[in-house]
């Protein structure tokens, strides 16, 4: 008998088959093909379906005991699943093999597809790992879904408490406080993050931060607030605390949010100051208005000093070569009351901030060039930023990014420059707007 090739089978009948008494292989084969003979058709006769492909070699696996015979048998089958559910159907009604009385029950239905199909896709979580294990470029697009997998996968435990795999080998420890919040760094790609699961502090997290840079990222709330107090009560030495922005969770903050939360950690004497006097979560400057204010505060206080220190001699003499119609009005408005000259002279307009912020939204890792109009000059990585000439012609720059000095140096002869938030202690040059997200 011809046998159908392999690669077009869809299916596999599988069926059970218990004979009472001692039966043979070839008795059990010629019972299928002589039983179902002329019951359903001429075009779903078994000999004819193997003679032309369609069924492939039946295979039984048969084993006797006690005088009772029971085997194991396989029919692929390239025909369509209706086909195929039809012939297991004629199977079951075999009641004889060779000269014992047997009973066939069908047990399943195999798709041969749905086999290959998840080979393929535990080939290919395989696949990923190591491709990501030793290079991912940056411009490639991973799924998602299995991303989410390694990175699961690669979460640990030490002493019983959630960890990333770097937590043994780093100099330094991410503290935080459950099992979601160290995923979500995982995820971002920062390993070194340990839990401690609760308000009720682990006695093994001592152990686990000696010798170590500790830095509690906590949430921005309640929450964090005890975080913060149980782990200073138990004893564990912190050198940094950051904080979630006010009212969110680490587990739920993105990959801009985390770095630039990590990179504005405080002192633990600071943090735990502010904590016991009544400040909840991380001072941030969240816009060219209040840097402003904060900048104007700054330079006041510099020219009060300034005259401070100057003698009531040096006043008096330059007093003498004033004219007097100078010194009235100077004498008539005091230093306190002069309007402080704002660092930033010109502001950008609710509407057109809205729209700024709605542009900086439609990218990911690029930098928007806009002109005058704040028409779209060009769309480019981040990465290429720094040889894009059309920077020095662009009136706008918009950056998926925190904007550094390097980046107000870089767009010199922008007006406007639109990004995430900006670092810690940045100046922001005379002319310049800045729009933030954050």
């Amino acid at each position: 008998m011809s046998k159908a090739p392999v690669d077009i089978i869809k299916y596999v009948i599988h069926a059970e088959v218990e004979a009472n008494g001692l039966v043979e292989k070839p008795d059990l084969i010629g019972a299928i093909f002589g039983q179902t003979e002329g019951l359903l058709g001429e075009d779903l006769d078994l000999r004819e379906l193997q003679k032309s492909g369609r069924i492939g070699r039946i295979d039984a696996d048969m084993q006797t005991v006690g005088g009772v015979t029971k085997a194991k048998v396989g029919i692929p089958s390239s025909l369509d699943m209706v086909e195929t559910s039809i012939i297991a159907a004629g199977v079951e009604t075999i009641t004889r093999v060779g000269p014992c009385d047997a009973k066939f029950k069908i047990l399943l239905i195999e798709d041969v597809r749905d086999v290959k199909r998840k080979a393929v896709v535990d080939r290919a979580r395989e696949i990923l790992k190591t491709f990501m294990s030793s290079e991912l470029p940056d411009s490639k697009e991973i799924s998602e879904e299995l991303r989410q997998d390694i990175r699961t996968d690669n979460i640990t435990t030490l002493h019983g408490l959630d960890a990333g795999p770097a937590i043994e080998t780093s100099e330094s420890v991410i503290i935080v406080e459950g099992r979601a919040d160290v995923l979500n760094l995982l995820r971002n790609g920062i390993k070194n993050a340990i839990a401690v699961g609760g308000i009720k502090i682990p006695a093994e997290i001592n152990d686990i931060v000696k010798n170590k840079i500790v830095t509690v990222f906590a949430d921005g709330d309640r929450g964090g607030d005890l975080i913060l107090k149980s782990l200073k009560n138990a004893g564990v030495r912190i050198d940094n605390v950051s904080r979630a922005p006010a009212g969110r969770e680490v587990e739920g903050l993105a990959r801009k949010e985390i770095v630039m939360t990590l990179r504005r950690k405080k002192p633990a004497a600071e943090a735990f100051a502010e904590l016991e006097g009544g400040a909840v979560g991380e001072v941030t400057e969240r816009s060219p208005q209040g840097r402003e204010s904060r900048e104007t505060d700054r330079r006041d206080h510099d020219r009060r000093d300034r005259g401070d220190r100057r003698g009531s001699g040096d006043r008096r003499d330059r007093s003498d070569r004033r004219d007097r119609r100078d010194r009235g009005p100077r004498d008539r408005m005091g230093r306190s009351e002069r309007p402080p000259r704002p660092i930033i002279e010109e502001s950008v307009k609710s509407g057109e901030e809205s729209m700024l912020l709605e542009k900086l939204s439609g990218i990911k890792n690029q930098a928007l060039l806009l002109d005058e109009k704040f028409q779209e000059i060009k769309k480019i990585d981040i990465d290429l930023l720094k040889k894009e000439k059309d920077v020095k012609i662009a009136n706008t720059l918009v950056i998926d990014d925190v904007i550094t000095k390097d980046i107000l140096e870089l767009a010199e002869n922008c007006k406007y420059i639109v990004g995430i938030t900006t670092a810690g202690n940045l100046i922001i040059p005379p002319g310049k707007v800045i729009v933030t997200k954050f």
